[in-house]
């Protein structure tokens, strides 16, 4: 028997910004293929194509946060209560701690819909080969729209109502987007496939 396999540093924020980063990789490979066999069309798909690879080094800056944040938030609970001193400086470091866990989720879901964007906007000029792989792209985008906004969501419960509601308010906005343009994505890329 193998012993088990070591447990991964990687939650639910990071694994949806990784998630997101695959789903533009895929977007920027359609891209990188429809330049190669349509080089009349290379320079009208590098604007879009400097775009992603900023969003997917951002996504993966992302992950490598979320780690970072969660091993502060464990820290943070760790911290000493005993005197009154103690218990304040643990409280800010809690607080610290969950702000940056709704930062970081929040940012990946941004992230997310902007990736959704130029995809749609590229859809219709990639080469017939690769069209599939912009709507794969798409679908790991809305795969890690998910999963950001509800990595927020568990940090919001602590969370009073008035900043609570502020953050919701921009859940639901980005949730809305991302699913109009995966859907739309995701439609069209079917009827090309026809």
């Amino acid at each position: 028997m193998r012993p088990p396999p070591a447990i991964s540093p990687h939650r639910g924020g990071s694994v949806a910004a990784l998630s997101g980063a695959f789903g533009v990789g895929l977007v920027c490979m359609a891209l990188n293929i429809t330049r190669r066999k349509r080089p009349e069309q290379a320079a009208a798909l590098l604007g879009p194509l400097e775009s992603l690879l900023g969003l997917q080094a951002e996504l993966r800056t992302l992950a490598d946060q979320d780690v970072q944040v969660f091993r502060a938030y464990v820290d943070a609970t760790r911290l000493p209560k005993d005197t009154n001193e103690d218990r304040q400086a643990r409280r800010v470091a809690l607080d610290r701690a969950g702000q940056q866990a709704r930062d970081v989720p929040l940012r990946v879901a941004q992230v997310a819909v902007e990736g959704l964007t130029l995809a749609a906007e590229v859809l219709e000029q990639i080469h017939p080969e690769v069209q599939s792989d912009v709507g794969a792209g798409a679908g790991l985008l809305l795969g890690s729209l998910h999963a950001s906004l509800l990595t927020l969501d568990i940090n919001l419960r602590h969370l009073d109502e008035e900043p609570r509601r502020t953050l919701e308010e921009l859940r639901d906005r980005y949730g809305a987007r991302g699913e109009v343009l995966a859907t739309q994505v995701l439609a069209r890329t079917r009827e090309l496939l026809q």
